[in-house]
């Protein structure tokens, strides 16, 4: 008897562990199951009233005057993969270089822009980075990309804030975004339309300007905002053409003068088509391609006329290809500017100012 009272006296405290230990688990478990706090964000009233005022203003607060600019214009495609049945090549020597544009560049007024008018560039010095040395030894137009320059001068951010915008997005205020003025305020958007279709607009709650906004939208977007949707219809019916994907993203940034300071493009496409070069023989084409363009400006006193000046018109979607239009003429005239080739090592090969 007195053996088992010692037994049971010397394991007392390895049972009162195991019971403080089991007591323990049980309550980890139990503040493991308390439930989430979800918090939804709401707009305030003042948000829409400003961004109405926004628009009714933009006339007055943007590009009151036509004026010239220096511009840097830049486009590099970083990656472009062409996939024909089993095989896979890389386009090295479209897709291994940038394009770097300087010179003069023209914009009209907001009332003038409502009135025909439209941008015009004088380049003054046009060169191509590149990896290849095909570019130098057989140069060809392809080289020089004027590609989303007119995108970027007629579709930008602040011309598509409209009435359809504010219908389709609800706003919030970052609250932990911070700028010197305190009048600026930064207002994050979603779409209510779109699964991808979001960013911000620095808001100047004074003075009812948008001196930067971004805006990134996904594959549905893209289709219903960007694209023609007759075009992308008429692709996919005659060409077998299928738009797998496509995000873009879009940012501008203005003076508190108004003026147009530098716009940014991004775009990650991802397509497939028939291939009917042969008619007896068709293969599939998947191709996936990713650019980044940007353009800079800067206010100067220089100006430049007829025949230096090139009109930049508004793209389209759809357009009749023929020696008398405005825009193959455009092209024709882009393609021609003078143009010097750069060799470079493939680790070097990175856009100015990055």
């Amino acid at each position: 008897m007195r053996q088992l009272a010692l037994c049971l006296l010397l394991l007392w405290p390895l049972w009162a562990a195991g019971a403080e230990e089991d007591d323990t688990t049980f309550q980890i478990a139990r503040v493991r199951t308390l439930q989430e706090v979800l918090i939804k964000a709401e707009e305030p009233a003042w948000i829409r009233k400003k961004l109405k005022l926004f628009i009714q203003r933009r006339e007055e607060n943007y590009q009151q005057e036509p004026c010239f600019s220096k511009y840097d214009f830049f486009f590099q495609d970083t990656g472009s993969d062409l996939l024909r049945g089993s095989r896979r090549t890389v386009t090295d020597s479209l897709t291994a270089y940038r394009f770097q544009s300087q010179g003069l560049l023209f914009s009209p007024s907001m009332v003038q822009m409502r009135q025909d008018s439209v941008f015009q560039v004088a380049p003054k010095r046009n060169t191509v980075f590149g990896t290849d040395t095909a570019c130098v030894s057989q140069p060809d137009s392809a080289y020089v990309r004027w590609n989303y320059l007119d995108e970027m001068l007629y579709q930008n951010l602040i011309r598509s804030l409209d009435k359809h915008f504010l219908r389709q997005h609800r706003f919030a205020v970052n609250g932990e975004f911070e700028h010197p003025n305190p009048n600026v305020v930064q207002l994050v958007f979603w779409s209510t339309k779109y699964k991808l279709d979001r960013g911000y607009l620095n808001l100047d709650t004074a003075r009812c300007m948008v001196l930067e906004a971004e805006r990134h939208s996904g594959l549905d977007c893209v289709k219903h905002e960007f694209i023609n949707g007759f075009a992308l219809w008429a692709l996919g019916r005659f060409i077998k053409f299928q738009l797998k994907d496509w995000t873009i993203l879009l940012r501008a940034s203005y003076t508190t003068e108004g003026q147009p300071q530098e716009f940014q493009y991004q775009s990650r496409r991802h397509f497939a088509s028939w291939s009917d070069v042969k008619k007896k023989r068709r293969e599939w084409m998947d191709n996936k391609t990713t650019c980044r363009v940007s353009l800079r400006l800067r206010p100067t006193s220089e100006e430049a006329q007829f025949p230096e000046l090139i009109d930049i018109y508004p793209p389209k979607s759809i357009e009749i290809v023929n020696s008398k239009s405005r825009r193959y003429q455009m092209q024709e005239r882009l393609r021609k500017v003078p143009r010097q080739y750069v060799l470079l090592k493939e680790d070097t090969l990175t856009p100015s100012g990055e």
